[in-house]
């Protein structure tokens, strides 16, 4: 199924101590323990020592470890994640070539009986602006085409004037993700998530601050997964690419060259065999299972939903259990009315296929 293949993903590791992770901290792979021993001697005045006096004593993996060479290390991998190698601010283009369309209207198909009418941030506009009492669905499509806008605007902003590494999609240019700041992209996203859920789900608007980052936060991988899905399959059909963030792709020709670019030469065959396996399993696995299910553009929507929604967090803290339960069948509801509404009655078999 889409969303078990899309959640279960192997752990990152820490790009600062090795240990396995599922969550990014301060927009870097690194653990809670990192993190917070990074943010404490940030700010504390006393003079941190080399246990053996040459500043590159760290050792990933080791217990204990070197405080200087572990926060110089942590320093580095932070500083490399925000400079961000850059390219075009051109990307995201409309094509202006031989195209024999005169439709507006994004790419459009029939599958599994709905009008798959692909969103992105170029429709933003075909959707009328919509109440909370608006069918669920109709608010879907609003709220996530805006999400899509959010993200097209902040990502382009990251990067320059040099349009090297792009590949044309469907009326949309992709910067390689060499060239991307993907850390950076990855922020947009958790930030437009926030607008984008508190304008579908009550309950969302009624969390504190606290409580919407912890839900998008612990569920950010998965979205971001499913949300590339969506792209990738319509973008590039034919192809093994992945789009790992709005405006990225990625490809097996191009990771030595962005293993090369983003870790120091020591790490570099290891990281470059670990992703090729994680791209390996992404394309055979995760990818060729949404292309063989075909989400409609509904079905993805809801599964959006339940990303957000997910059983894990029940698990993680239980203060969250009721109103985690009472939203994903809210969801499950909506998506089964549209089955009867279009007549099938294969509801348990498609969500079989979905979940």
């Amino acid at each position: 199924s889409i969303m078990a293949a899309a959640s279960s993903s192997k752990p990152y590791e820490c790009l600062i101590c090795g240990v396995p992770i599922y969550n990014a901290n301060l927009g870097i792979d690194a653990c809670r323990a990192c993190t917070v021993f990074y943010r404490r001697h940030l700010s504390s005045t006393k003079e941190l020592l080399c246990r053996k006096g040459t500043d590159d004593c760290f050792v990933r993996n080791t217990r204990p470890n070197c405080r200087k060479c572990r926060f110089t290390r942590f320093a580095a991998v932070l500083s490399k994640s925000t400079s961000g190698a850059t390219t075009s601010a051109m990307l995201l283009q409309r094509d202006n070539g031989n195209d024999t369309d005169s439709s507006d209207e994004p790419h459009s198909n029939n599958s599994n009986g709905v009008q798959n009418t692909f969103i992105d941030h170029r429709s933003f506009s075909l959707f009328a602006s919509c109440s909370t009492d608006a069918p669920f669905f109709d608010r879907m499509r609003r709220a996530y085409s805006l999400l899509c806008l959010i993200r097209s605007c902040g990502e382009q902003g990251t990067y320059s004037d040099d349009p090297v590494g792009a590949k044309k999609g469907d009326e949309m240019t992709f910067i390689s993700i060499v060239k991307s700041n993907k850390q950076a992209n990855m922020a947009i996203l958790a930030r437009g998530l926030i607008p984008f859920y508190d304008s579908i789900f009550e309950d969302f608007r009624g969390l504190t601050n606290e409580s919407k980052n912890f839900f998008v936060n612990r569920s950010l991988r998965m979205i971001q997964s499913l949300d590339g899905l969506y792209r990738s399959a319509h973008h590039f059909p034919d192809e093994d690419i992945l789009s790992p963030t709005y405006t990225t792709y990625v490809s097996m020709d191009i990771l030595d060259e962005f293993v090369e670019n983003r870790f120091p030469e020591p790490e570099q065959e290891l990281m470059a065999k670990e992703m090729r396996g994680n791209f390996h399993r992404s394309v055979d696995i995760i990818l060729n299972e949404y292309k063989r299910v075909k989400p409609t553009n509904e079905e993805f929507l809801a599964l959006m939903g339940l990303s957000l929604w997910n059983n894990e967090l029940s698990r993680v803290n239980e203060e969250y259990s009721e109103i985690v339960t009472r939203n994903r069948s809210a969801v499950l509801s909506e998506l089964h009315k549209l089955y009867t509404e279009l007549g099938r009655t294969d509801y348990s078999v498609r969500l079989g296929d979905l979940l």
